[in-house]
């Protein structure tokens, strides 16, 4: 038996998701969470083989999670289900330790595959973003720089553009709705991303990219 944990903040997508896992005799959904928290807790409570992680969820996103629950319980293994399918999303979550990546938009009988991969032990990536490896692959063999923006998880992103607009760590911490421990760590780590200093060269670096005006 396949003991599975939903991670999504969409309840009606998680209860289409348990309905259709309960179809197979093999699975057995033992739990759901909303956000990056709760879906540790969850997982350190009810020591699932398999969670299936979305990407953008409210307070600690997927990615994070990801890389906690990949740290601290090796023997649960991540699969990232997400709308997301650039490389912004799939290298960072392949990087925190996810061990397969499939598509909400994806055949029911592909995120069923996609379960029974990542448990046995393998790796599952969906076709349609299959790509985005072999061009990242192409990129660094034709000695083409990666560029730095492109490892910022959208959290990070968001985080980047609220600093640069001028709002201050509580003010960034009320319109994402986490705490601002978590904002400084996502700015911590953006910043080192980007090699940037300080404030001023966050600020000059989103006017440059665009990114605010």
């Amino acid at each position: 038996m396949i003991r599975i944990l939903i991670a999504d903040d969409h309840a009606i997508l998680r209860a289409g998701i348990r309905a259709l896992l309960q179809l197979h005799s093999d699975f057995e959904v033992v739990g759901e969470a909303a956000d990056g928290h709760e879906t540790l807790v969850q997982v350190q409570t009810l020591k699932p083989d398999v969670v299936l992680m979305d990407i953008g969820m409210p307070g600690m996103d997927g990615l994070a999670a990801t890389h906690e629950i990949v740290s601290t319980y090796p023997a649960t293994r991540v699969l990232i289900l997400t709308q997301h399918e650039n490389k912004e999303y799939v290298l960072p979550a392949l990087k925190a330790g996810a061990a397969g990546y499939v598509l909400k938009r994806a055949p029911d009988d592909s995120l069923v595959r996609a379960i029974r991969e990542v448990y046995a032990g393998g790796t599952y990536l969906d076709p349609r973003v299959s790509g985005v490896l072999v061009d990242d692959v192409r990129r660094q063999a034709g000695g083409v720089p990666a560029d730095p923006y492109d490892t910022l998880t959208e959290r990070e992103r968001e985080v980047l553009v609220l600093l640069a607009q001028g709002k201050t760590y509580q003010e960034v911490a009320e319109t994402l709705f986490i705490s601002v421990k978590t904002v400084d760590f996502h700015r911590a780590n953006l910043m080192r991303k980007l090699g940037l200093s300080n404030r001023a060269e966050l600020v000059r670096f989103a006017i440059e990219r665009g990114i605010v005006t």
